[in-house]
Order: C-alpha cells, then sequence, then structure tokens
C-alpha cells in the first residue's frame, strides 16, 4: 500500500512538471535539496564536463556573401590577415564611337558595419588584378579559407582611409588609368574581349582586396559582396555630360575570402593539411593548460562530452528525472573586450565521435560584464542530458555537444571565444573564474519498501 501511495505521489509530481506553464510548480531552484519526506529536488554542480578543442584547415568561405579586409596579431591565436576575391561581369557595351573621353576607373567597396579591432586606425584597401580564371579544383565545388590566387603587380589601385563603423562609409580605389583607358577603347570598339562575359573572364580574372604586405593593421573590416567599378567618361560637346558604365560583381558561387592564420602555442599543435579531417585536442592535455579555443573562420571550435553521466545513475539509484540543466562556459577576462569580441551567441550543436554536428540542442545566452567573472554563456541542455540518460547503449558516452557561433556568425565573423574547464587554476581569487561547469537539479526519490 505504502509503495503504492509513493507512486501516485511520484505520477503527481511529474503531472506538476507536465503543467507548469499553466500551474506554478512548488519548487524554488537555488535551494541545494527540497524534500517531502518521499521526494526531493537535489542540486549538484559536481557533473564534470570533459572539454576539447576541435581544428579543421579548411573552412568552405566561397558563396558565402562574406568579404573582409585587414588583420591582427591576436594574443591567443596568432597573426591573421584577410582578404577577398571577385569577379566582375562587363557593362553592355554599344559602340561609343567618337566624341567620347574617357575618365576614369573607379572601384566601390561598401562596409557593412562589422569590424574587428581598433577602429580609430586608419586602413590600407589595395585592389590587384588576379592574374588566372578562378576555377573549382577537380571534384570540388567551394573555395576555402586557406585557398588563394596570384596577382599581377603593379596594384592596380590603392587608398588609405578611416572609416566610422557606426554609418555605411563607401571606400572610394581609384584604379590604374592604363587599364581603365584600356576598358575604354574595347567598348568604344565594341569589342568581343568585352561584350562576351565568358570571353572577359579570361582576359580579367578579376580582383583581390587585401591590405597590403606589411604590418597587420590591427583592424579587420566586413563589407558587402556587392562590389564594383564604374568607367567615368564624358562628352567634348559644350555640356561635357559625364557618363559610366558599371561593371557588376557576378558569379557569388566563386567569390571567397582567404583566411590566412599563423598559429601560436599551444594551437601550433594541431597538425595541418589534412583538409576537412577533424583534429581534437583535449584541455587536459599539459600544453593546453585546461584551455579550449574557438574561432570558426580559423578552424576552431569546442566539444563538451559528458561520460561521467550515467555513473550519477549508478551512484544514486533513486534518480528518476532530470527538471534542469545548465552548461555553464565563462571566458577567460584577459583574453575579451571591445577590440577583441566575443561572439554574440554560441550554439549547441549534437554530435558523436565523429566530430560531425548533426542537429542544434541549445542556443547559449551571453551576459556580458567587461573584466569580471559575470561573462557567460549559458546553456539549457536539460532535455539532452535526460536523453543521454535514459539512453544504455555502451556508445552513449562518445556523444557531445559542438560549441560554436551561429551560422549567421560562422562565416561572417572572426569574434573568438577562449575559456577553461573545471581544473583550470586563474591568478585570480574567485573560484569560478574561467571555470565551465554544468548546474543539474533532479528528482530523487526514496525507496520505502
Amino acid at each position: 500500500m505504502r509503495f503504492r501511495l509513493l507512486w501516485l505521489g511520484m505520477l503527481g509530481l511529474l503531472g506538476v512538471y507536465g503543467l507548469s506553464g499553466c500551474v506554478k510548480a512548488n519548487i524554488i531552484f537555488g535551494q541545494n535539496q527540497i524534500d517531502d519526506g518521499l521526494t526531493k529536488i537535489v542540486k549538484i554542480d559536481t557533473l564534470t564536463p570533459v572539454l576539447s578543442t576541435l581544428f579543421v584547415d579548411s573552412v568552405p568561405t566561397s558563396g558565402k556573401g562574406v568579404a573582409m579586409v585587414g588583420g591582427y596579431d591576436d594574443p591567443y591565436f596568432g597573426s591573421v590577415k584577410t582578404r577577398t576575391y571577385f569577379e566582375f561581369a562587363p557593362p553592355p557595351v554599344t559602340n561609343l564611337g567618337i566624341g567620347y573621353y574617357y575618365d576614369s576607373l573607379v572601384l566601390y567597396v561598401v562596409p557593412n558595419k562589422y569590424y574587428y579591432g581598433d577602429t580609430t586606425q586608419p586602413m590600407d584597401f589595395y585592389a590587384e588584378q588576379i592574374a588566372s580564371q578562378m576555377l573549382f579544383p577537380p571534384t570540388n565545388y567551394s573555395f576555402y579559407n586557406n585557398d588563394s590566387f596570384a596577382v599581377r603587380s603593379p596594384v592596380l589601385g590603392h587608398v588609405r582611409s578611416v572609416l566610422r563603423p557606426s554609418v555605411v562609409d563607401t571606400v572610394y580605389i581609384r584604379l590604374n588609368d592604363s587599364l581603365g583607358q584600356t576598358f575604354f577603347n574595347l567598348m568604344k570598339n565594341n569589342s568581343p574581349t568585352i561584350t562576351n562575359a565568358d570571353e572577359f573572364l579570361v582576359y580579367f580574372p578579376g580582383i583581390r582586396i587585401s591590405s597590403g604586405y606589411g604590418a597587420n593593421p590591427q583592424l579587420v573590416y566586413g563589407y558587402k559582396d556587392s562590389v564594383f567599378m564604374k568607367l567615368w567618361y564624358h562628352t567634348s560637346d559644350l555640356n561635357r555630360s559625364i557618363n559610366a558604365m558599371t561593371f557588376k560583381f557576378t558569379q557569388s558561387s566563386y567569390q571567397f575570402m582567404e583566411v590566412q592564420n599563423t598559429p601560436i602555442a599551444p594551437l601550433t599543435k594541431f597538425q595541418r593539411g589534412y583538409s576537412s579531417v577533424v583534429r581534437q585536442i583535449y584541455s587536459t592535455d599539459p600544453d593546453f593548460n585546461h584551455l579550449v579555443y574557438v574561432d570558426p573562420l580559423l578552424g576552431y571550435s569546442a566539444k563538451v562530452e559528458f561520460p561521467y553521466l550515467r555513473n550519477m545513475l549508478l551512484q544514486d539509484t533513486t534518480m528518476r528525472i532530470i527538471t534542469k540543466a545548465e552548461l555553464i562556459l565563462r571566458p577567460l577576462v584577459p583574453s575579451y573586450s571591445t577590440q577583441y569580441l566575443l561572439p554574440p551567441s554560441l550554439v549547441a550543436e549534437s554530435t558523436d565521435y565523429s566530430n560531425e554536428p548533426s542537429s542544434t540542442v541549445s542556443t547559449g545566452v551571453l551576459t556580458l560584464d567587461y573584466g569580471t567573472s559575470n561573462t557567460q554563456y549559458t546553456f539549457d541542455i536539460t532535455s539532452y542530458l535526460q536523453e543521454q540518460l535514459n539512453d544504455p547503449t555502451s556508445t552513449a558516452y562518445k556523444r557531445g555537444l559542438i560549441i560554436a557561433p551561429s551560422s549567421t556568425y560562422f562565416y561572417s565573423s572572426l569574434n573568438r571565444f577562449v575559456f577553461g574547464d573545471k581544473d583550470y587554476q586563474s591568478q585570480y581569487t574567485s573560484p569560478t573564474y574561467y571555470q565551465s561547469e554544468v548546474i543539474l537539479y533532479y528528482v530523487s526519490t526514496k525507496n520505502t519498501l
């Protein structure tokens, strides 16, 4: 009889949870235990997640509608330099005939308000002509962050500018007049070289925009992929009318961003040259000093595993259901600032031993408070842990969560994230600085038989 009453009591408790949208549950999270004699809610923070850094040296960047220029020296990830490649379509050409005269050829670059680094510094924008037509390698249908194409010399154009990230400032790069005059003459003659788009791409494969070959400017700007050129010309009549023909950006699937990275320790420990092969190093590796690194455009993401979850069930046979579970990841305080920005959000995706993401489990909500341990990402992983707890298969412990920025920011942002595991030793007095943890509540029932 007592066992029957206990079972009915459990059903009643679970019913309260099932109706929590309508009825306020009589449970206050934050207390260690809530005990009614038969059941209790237990809170623990001793479930230690196992953390690692994943690395893949080839990240697809073509066809993403993303363009960046600039570079910086990162104290955690090393030197980073970005540059972007574009193809152009010729304008619809008619025979200009006599009476028209060339003025200039100008490249228009429109920033998209994304930046990374010190925006008070001037930025150099260089336009260089790509030496050969950009074609995908056999069996490939993308260009990657570590792809590149040779360019011709001299540089087609250069401008040095200080931009205002809060507004849309257009960058105007006047290009080589020799190239402009050549285009103009081809237009006047209605040459197939410029009237036929395929022939034009062979003749003029495109432009690479970079910040040059010198020291990194400590700044990266993002800009729209709708880069275009205008050829300006005028008439010789008394009105001297000024006109322009536009070479529009084309072939978005071929537009891509090169991201050069010269890593520093401990990231130099990752072997490179494996294309899409995922490499994994755990935070417990002596060289990594209990730290994990996330920067998707450089190829780094994090993995969180819970191999000790089922041990809880073996140690506490009264455990019945996980009512709430949060994964908390805290960035190193010195690693982020208004110059080295954190991702605005992170996504946890389920994975297994293959380290390939499958489905989204949770989105990490960022609480940002510069210079304190209050900055953290919080993930609701209640359902995920309950499902894993109920899985009796021998491979369940191999599952985990890949942590990376959402798809909106994955290919369009250099914002990065460095955090520590449970054993990271901080120079600060607070034990929670930098350390990751799982806070878990579960229903425990007493066996009265």
